[in-house]
């Protein structure tokens, strides 16, 4: 099976599996610990607010996905981080794929989100905008800013992008390998009612990964989407 840069696959449906398993895994653990991780928190002198153990969690889940991906393809079946889609690119790609691109789909999600509004106005929010509903201050804005805008996408676009499309690619084609890929990513997310944008976003971001094939450009739109959609969250609440 051939990957999106032209080398063989090293890797097939059971790494992905794995994968997601572990994030599972991990988020179990995560709150079968919490009252351990509340009193270490305390220990080293970070508040014991919701935001703070929401950002631990975040970061705990940022790096046992990123370290299992790496793990099972670069370690285990000794892929190379070009087969994950880690290279450079030309910047007109950075331009036109990353930050152009990442503002039309911001803009393509939020059209398609509207129709669910009207449909459900009182949809409950994802978990990463309760907190930016909830943030106190500029420095909380700002962190919540990095981690949706920098972690999110660098280790979604490993997962999703760089690991899960490829295989789906190897035996859909480009075309609907992006579709599957992409559903895939909107399940993923737990949210009935968001899955369709959700999925047409991945769709879309492969079809960057195809362009370009470097998953450097799909984490830049990535993060140009949900940056800008985290900034006009916070602004539409601090005008109220």
């Amino acid at each position: 099976m051939e990957g999106i840069n032209g080398q063989q696959l090293k890797w097939n449906w059971l790494e992905p599996i794995l994968v997601y398993l572990g994030i599972l895994f991990s988020g179990l653990l995560f709150s079968f610990c919490s009252e351990e991780i509340a009193f270490l928190m305390l220990t080293i002198g970070m508040p014991q607010t919701e935001m703070a153990f929401f950002a631990v969690a975040y970061i705990f889940q940022f790096l046992v996905t990123v370290l299992l991906v790496l793990f099972l393809s670069v370690f285990v079946n000794n892929a190379g981080l070009n087969d994950l889609g880690l290279k450079n690119t030309s910047w007109s790609n950075y331009w036109r794929y990353g930050i152009m691109g990442g503002l039309l789909l911001m803009l393509l999600v939020l059209l398609l989100g509207l129709p669910i509004n009207y449909l459900q106005p009182d949809i409950q929010p994802q978990v990463f905008e309760e907190m930016l509903r909830s943030v106190q201050g500029g420095s909380e804005f700002i962190m919540l800013l990095v981690m949706g805008a920098v972690l999110a996408p660098i280790s979604e676009e490993l997962f999703y992008r760089g690991m899960i499309y490829p295989v789906v690619r190897g035996y859909l084609g480009p075309r609907w390998g992006a579709i599957v890929a992409g559903l895939i990513f909107g399940l993923a997310h737990w949210d009935f009612w968001r899955t369709i944008p959700l999925a047409v976003g991945g769709a879309v971001l492969c079809y960057f990964y195809e362009k370009t094939g470097s998953i450097l450009v799909t984490m830049l739109a990535h993060g140009v989407w949900n940056g800008v959609m985290a900034v006009i969250v916070y602004f539409s609440l601090i005008n109220v």
